[in-house]
C-alpha cells in the first residue's frame, strides 16, 4: 500500500512538475507577430455597388486533387456559374471564405511548414491544376465586363494575402492582376449586407492579425491539427478516414473519433488512438511548432536568467517534433489496436461521444449567431438587414430581430450529419442570392442547387425528401 501511495505521489510530483516547466515556458517564449506588407482591406460601402445582385458560396475547399481534397464537384460548380449565377443580370459572385484548401496540399520539393509567398504560389498552382474546370467557369463568368467576383479570405487560405498569389488567380481566369472584376477582401459590407468568413468567431481559428501576413506566419491551432494530425490520419485506408477533416467545431475531433463506427474493429481502434494521441499532443503544445522563440512579454521578468541555452536547445528539439508525435500516435495505434474492450463499454462511449458532439456543435453554432447579434447592433450596423457567414460548414437561418437576420451558407463538401450512423447531409449545394425588389432593402433567399434542369429551391431546417 505504501509503496502504491509513493507511486502515485511521484506521479503528481512529475505531473505538477511538467505542467509548472510549460507555464515557465509559454510565459517566458512568447512569440512576437510582426506585420508585413502582405494585407488585405475588407470591403466597404464605397466599393459595393448598391442594388446589385449577389451570389454567395462559401467553404469550397479545392484542394490538390489527392486523396485529401474534399471537392469534387467541379462540373456541378461550372453548371451552377454558367446557367444561374452568369444569367445576364449585372452580379456580384462572392466566394466567401476557405474557397482554397492551402493546409492540405503536400509538395515534394516545399516543407509542410513552408508557409512563405513562394510556398503560397507553387500551392496555388496544384490547386489550379486541378480543379481548371472550375476555374474555367469563373474566366466564363468574368469575360462579361458587367460581372464580378469577389474573393474573401478565410483560414484555410489566408495565404491568399500575398500578392503573388492573387496575380496567379487573376491571369489563370484571364485577367489582369489590377482588373477590378476580381478583387479580395477581408470581409463585405455595404448594400444593406454584412459577410466575412467567420473564423475570428472560432477560438481555435481566431487570428490575432487576421488582416494580414505577419512575421513569423501565424499559425492557428485549427491550422495545425490539420497539419500535423488530420493530413497523416486521411492517408489511412479506412472508408471514413477521408471525412475527418470536415469536423466542426474543431474542439470536437476527440469526440468525432470516439463516435466513428466499427471501433470493434482493430484498424478503426488504431486510427482512433492514432487521433486521439495526435490530438492531445497538438493540444498541449504551447505555440505553433515553426515560430521562433523570444524574450519578450511577461517573461522579461526572467531576462537576465541564463535561458539562452535553452532556447536553442528548444528550437532544435522542436525541428522534429511532428514526426515524432506521429510516431507516438502510431505506437499508441498499434497498443490499442491489440485490445479489445468489451462490447458494452465501446457502446457507452459511442453514445456518450455521440451526445458530446451534439452539445458542441450547438453551443459552436449559438457563438456565432450570437456574435453576429453583437454585430448587428452596433452603430455602423444599424442599416444592415442580412448578415452572412459560412465556416461552421453548418447552413442556418437565425431572426436577430429589428428586421435583422444572421444566415450560415454552410459549404458544397460532403458533411456528415450522424458520425454513429454516417448519414450525409441532403441539401449538397447550398448557396445565398441577395437581390434588391423595392428601395435598398436587400431581399435574401438561401438555396439549394440541384442542376440545370430544375430551379434551385430554398433551403429548409430539418429538410427531407
Amino acid at each position: 500500500m505504501q509503496r502504491m501511495l509513493s507511486t502515485a505521489s511521484g506521479g503528481a510530483l512529475l505531473i505538477g512538475s511538467l505542467m509548472l516547466a510549460r507555464w515557465l515556458y509559454v510565459q517566458t517564449r512568447r512569440v512576437v507577430l510582426q506585420p508585413t506588407p502582405y494585407t488585405t482591406p475588407p470591403l466597404g460601402p464605397a466599393e459595393v455597388a448598391p442594388q446589385r445582385r449577389r451570389i454567395v458560396v462559401s467553404d469550397l475547399h479545392l484542394g490538390g486533387g489527392d486523396r485529401l481534397d474534399d471537392f469534387t464537384d467541379d462540373a456541378t460548380f461550372a453548371q451552377f456559374i454558367d446557367h444561374y449565377v452568369a444569367g445576364g443580370e449585372p452580379t456580384d459572385l462572392i466566394l466567401a471564405g476557405d474557397s482554397f484548401e492551402f493546409l492540405q496540399i503536400r509538395l515534394p520539393d516545399v516543407a509542410d511548414d513552408d508557409y512563405s509567398q513562394a510556398a503560397a504560389l507553387a500551392r496555388i498552382a496544384v490547386i489550379v491544376a486541378a480543379h481548371r474546370p472550375f476555374f474555367a467557369a469563373l474566366a466564363r463568368f468574368v469575360a462579361d465586363p458587367h460581372q464580378q467576383l469577389t474573393i474573401l479570405i478565410g483560414n484555410h487560405d489566408f495565404e491568399l494575402h500575398y500578392p503573388a498569389v492573387k496575380a496567379h488567380i487573376a491571369t489563370t481566369i484571364g485577367l489582369s492582376p489590377n482588373d477590378p472584376r476580381l478583387r479580395f477582401g477581408l470581409d463585405y459590407h455595404g448594400g444593406g449586407v454584412y459577410i466575412v468568413h467567420g473564423n475570428q468567431f472560432d477560438l481555435w481559428n481566431r487570428f490575432v492579425h487576421f488582416a494580414g501576413i505577419s512575421e513569423p506566419f501565424e499559425v492557428v491551432r485549427g491550422s495545425q491539427l490539420v497539419k500535423e494530425v488530420i493530413n497523416d490520419l486521411e492517408d489511412d485506408p479506412l472508408p471514413f478516414a477521408a471525412l475527418i477533416d470536415n469536423v466542426k467545431p474543431t474542439s470536437a475531433l476527440f469526440w468525432y473519433l470516439v463516435a466513428l463506427p466499427r471501433l470493434r474493429d482493430a484498424a478503426s481502434r488504431r486510427f482512433l488512438a492514432r487521433g486521439i494521441a495526435g490530438f492531445i499532443q497538438v493540444v498541449a503544445w504551447p505555440t505553433p511548432h515553426h515560430m521562433p522563440l523570444e524574450l519578450r512579454g511577461p517573461g522579461d521578468l526572467l531576462r537576465g536568467l541564463p535561458l539562452g541555452k535553452l532556447g536553442q536547445l528548444a528550437t532544435s528539439f522542436r525541428r522534429g517534433r511532428v514526426a515524432r508525435h506521429r510516431e507516438v500516435a502510431r505506437q499508441v495505434g498499434a497498443v490499442v489496436g491489440g485490445m479489445e474492450p468489451p462490447g458494452d463499454m465501446i457502446d457507452q462511449m459511442q453514445s456518450e461521444a455521440v451526445r458530446q458532439i451534439e452539445r458542441e456543435r450547438r453551443a459552436f453554432n449559438d457563438r456565432f449567431a450570437r456574435e453576429m447579434r453583437k454585430l448587428a447592433h452596433k452603430p455602423k450596423h444599424q442599416h444592415d438587414s442580412i448578415f452572412v457567414c459560412g465556416h461552421t460548414h453548418l447552413a442556418r437561418i437565425v431572426p436577430l430581430g429589428h428586421n435583422q437576420t444572421y444566415i450560415n451558407i454552410g459549404t458544397w463538401t460532403e458533411i456528415i450529419q450522424n458520425v454513429a450512423t454516417m448519414r450525409r447531409q441532403e441539401q449538397r449545394y447550398p448557396f445565398l442570392e441577395i437581390t434588391y425588389h423595392q428601395g435598398s432593402t436587400p431581399h435574401a433567399r438561401l438555396l439549394v442547387w440541384e442542376g440545370p434542369d430544375q430551379a434551385p429551391h430554398p433551403w429548409h431546417e430539418g429538410w427531407r425528401r
